[in-house]
């Protein structure tokens, strides 16, 4: 094949121009072709503009037509170099770098992130890190790690240097650090030569190394090496005025406050005990004020002597016991004061109480019987109330079912009773009547109405059940039969049978006489009715008494006389057993159930 010169001067200068810039290597299209075999030799042919102009040019560009001098050898000088607009984007087109934080604090550390598009990372540099260079080991295109800050506040640059020369870059800028909080406080303002005040320092940033200040004696206070808080306590010293309290700092700085140092006022020297009386066992407080080494404490009332360290406050406070066996009465107490010396330097005196033993105060009891406890509408019962440790004539308030109160006093036995009925028309069911003292206390008990008694129930009370030889009393007996009269009988200790005549109200009685010679003791009485319903009732017998208004005969049976009251004529006279019991109709009634059975 042959070419003329037109020819092999064009092929020249395309191998120049693709061997001086690489990237048009990859656009064939945009480059000259060479020519192909021609039918005319002698002719040359012309070369075909390209379509597109490259993205970079020669710097020498061929002339429309070849010269007739030869074109130089590719291999002597290459015609042209790529352009520095091509390199940069070349670079930007090569990888990236990335920061976890574009801003950090010195000794932070953070994490950064490389990545390259096609050639292996070679190192990562920047003044920011701490260290300044980081090599990548192997061709990584990708690469992550972390570094620690660097200490020096500023802007740094960041770069990514890759294995073709090309490098990505981030900017870093290092804060710069907030200054270290530090504090120093006196739990008070002012204080007194010899005052023991507390002191507080804090650091979020060095370590506390010293606390400095004439009010303190010493005047200077060491803190051991690693402390960012120290707390201590420090005696006040005797120079007068305010003074600076400086806390310093590892780092040279400090922290300052002021205590001012006041003279000291004059300490008068004292002694209380609270409480002023106590009983023996009991617990005391004692206060104890003066200006010395030390104060004693003693009293022959307390379980042991005191010694208290004044040199810690004027004022010293505690608790002693009183001796278990001290005996009721006022005691010294004294209070000795003494300096380092052992000399007194005040005296100071009091006196405590020790109470005797407090009688416990009697418990007062209230009792409410019904009799009966069941009945019909329109029946009468009776409401009995006992109290205990309660005075004679003490009022007992007794509220019926319908809210009507009714008041009896409590004789000398502390019994009392009152009559009440049941309203015509009551509905059957239960039902509450309550007693009450003016104290508040109370008590209540259950009445039951019901439509009829299944049977006849029977209840037998002794009115008093307690009595003194050559008194009297009444036996009642309550059933619950309502409209219609019974009859009842009630039996005496010794065997004598007595019938009662129980009204259409279920209520009957009998009246009895217990002879002056009667021994003292206690006594059954039994009441029967017709359908065998039967109650016992416990008459308790007390030495004799002389009633005033009554003249006792001598002893004896009815036929001498002995155990009658003169000038009732209302009794009738039955001798039984030695005892004389004068039966009869009477009208006090009591309704007190029995509460102990034979």
């Amino acid at each position: 094949m042959r070419f003329n010169k037109s020819l092999a001067a064009a092929g020249a200068l395309g191998l120049a121009v693709l061997t001086a810039s690489p990237a048009l290597a990859d656009t064939p299209t945009d480059l000259p072709v060479a020519p192909v075999e021609t039918s005319s030799p002698e002719a040359p042919v012309e070369t075909p503009k390209p379509s597109d102009k490259p993205s970079s040019k020669p710097s020498e560009k061929p002339s429309e037509k070849p010269s007739d001098k030869p074109a130089p050898k590719p291999s002597e000088k290459p015609s042209a170099k790529p352009s520095a607009k091509a390199s940069e984007k070349e670079v930007e087109q090569k990888g990236s770098i990335t920061l976890s934080s574009t801003t950090a604090k010195p000794g932070e550390t953070i994490t950064v992130s490389v990545t390259s598009t096609r050639e292996a990372i070679k190192a990562i540099t920047s003044r920011g890190f701490n260290p300044p260079s980081w090599n990548v080991p192997g061709d990584r295109t990708e690469y992550r790690f972390q570094v620690r800050v660097s200490e020096t506040p500023g802007q740094y640059p960041v770069d990514a240097h890759f294995a073709g020369g090309s490098s990505a870059r981030a900017i870093l800028t290092v804060e710069k650090p907030a200054a270290a909080k530090t504090s120093i406080t006196v739990d008070r303002a002012t204080a007194q030569p010899g005052d023991i005040v507390n002191v507080t320092v804090k650091s979020d940033g060095p370590d506390v190394k010293a606390i400095t200040s004439r009010a303190f004696s010493p005047g200077s206070w060491n803190v051991p090496a690693g402390y960012k808080e120290y707390r201590f306590q420090v005696r006040v010293s005797g120079e007068l005025g305010e003074h600076p309290v400086d806390a310093h700092f590892a780092d040279g700085s400090y922290a300052r406050t002021t205590l001012t140092v006041e003279k000291s006022a004059e300490v008068k020297y004292g002694i209380a005990v609270s409480p002023s009386a106590a009983e023996p066992g009991d617990k005391v407080s004692y206060t104890v004020t003066g200006k010395a080494a030390d104060a004693y404490i003693e009293s022959p009332a307390f379980w042991a002597k005191i010694t208290e360290n004044m040199t810690l406050g004027t004022t010293r406070t505690g608790t002693v016991p009183i001796r278990p066996d001290a005996k009721p009465g006022v005691y010294p107490v004294d209070v000795v004061f003494k300096d380092a010396a052992g000399r007194t330097v005040g005296t100071a005196s009091t006196s405590i109480t020790v109470k005797g033993p407090v009688k416990p105060v009697p418990v007062t009891g209230l009792e409410l019987d019904l009799s009966p406890s069941k009945i019909v509408a329109g029946q009468t019962y009776y409401a009995a109330v006992t109290t205990t440790n309660v005075k004679a004539g003490t009022p007992v308030t007794i509220t019926d079912p319908a809210g009507r109160k009714h008041v009896v006093r409590v004789d000398a036995w502390g019994e009392a009773h009152v009559k009440l009925t049941s309203p015509k028309g009551t509905r059957p069911g239960g039902y509450t009547v309550r007693a009450s003292l003016d104290s508040g206390q109370s008590t209540s008990a259950r009445l039951t109405v019901v439509k009829r008694h299944p049977q006849t129930q029977l209840a037998l009370i002794l009115d008093p059940d307690k009595v003194h030889a050559g008194g009297k009393f009444t036996a009642i007996v309550a059933t619950s039969s309502f409209g219609k009269t019974t009859k009842a009988t009630i039996t005496d200790p010794s065997g004598k049978r007595f019938t009662v005549k129980v009204g259409k109200s279920g209520v009957g009685a009998k009246k009895f006489h217990v002879p002056s010679s009667t021994r003292a003791g206690t006594y059954w009485f039994k009441a029967k009715l017709a359908n065998g319903a039967t109650d016992w009732a416990k008459l308790t017998v007390k030495p004799r008494y002389r009633a005033s208004g009554f003249t006792l005969t001598p002893k004896g049976g009815a036929d001498t006389g002995g155990g009658l009251p003169q000038g009732n004529a209302n009794y009738s006279e039955v001798a039984l057993g030695g005892m004389l019991i004068a039966g009869g109709a009477g009208s006090a009634l009591f309704v007190r159930r029995r509460t102990d059975e034979a």
